[in-house]
């Protein structure tokens, strides 16, 4: 427990369990709620993705279901014709002939899971429970189909409270 308060210090702003006040730890659960409802409101323009919380009914109860997992069902969803948050990007003079006649015909822009190769940038980190994730999903709902996560970092499960509420993840310093 120890341990514990020494590595989430950040959240209430001292070194250990002893300096923590009613006030102190009042303000940390409030920037801690801040946070979250700052990042549902970025979230708030997608169609899809826009929770991690599935609602519970009187028969089940609430679950949690990961933002990787939304994508890649939805790159792999059989019924889907057109991913509804995903974008293809053109690059290439075929593509950009096919987008200059797309006004005048109908085409149809590639479809991220018809390719025999995925890859999945994920910025701010992935852990490895994730990547795995990804591994079986995909094996799952699309065998044969090879797929490469890339990332920024790789996360320990310890490093995720303090990359969500301990930084400016939302206002980043970019030097200006």
């Amino acid at each position: 427990m120890v341990q514990e308060v020494t590595k989430m210090s950040f959240l209430a702003e001292c070194e250990s369990s002893s300096e923590l006040t009613l006030e102190k730890s009042t303000t940390a659960v409030d920037k801690v709620f801040a946070c979250l409802r700052d990042l549902t409101r970025i979230r708030s323009h997608l169609k899809l993705f826009t929770s991690v919380h599935v609602p519970g009914s009187n028969i089940q109860q609430a679950s949690y279901k990961p933002l990787l997992k939304q994508i890649v069902e939805e790159i792999f969803h059989p019924d889907h014709a057109e991913p509804t948050d995903i974008e293809h990007m053109s690059s290439g003079l075929g593509d950009l002939l096919k987008t200059g006649f797309s006004m005048f015909m109908k085409v149809s822009r590639p479809h991220p899971g018809d390719s025999p190769l995925l890859l999945l940038f994920v910025i701010g980190g992935v852990t490895v429970s994730e990547v795995r994730m990804v591994k079986d999903l995909v094996s799952t709902l699309k065998p044969g189909v090879q797929v490469v996560v890339l990332s920024t970092r790789l996360l320990r499960p310890l490093d995720i409270p303090e990359l969500l509420f301990a930084t400016e993840r939302l206002h980043p310093d970019i030097g200006i």
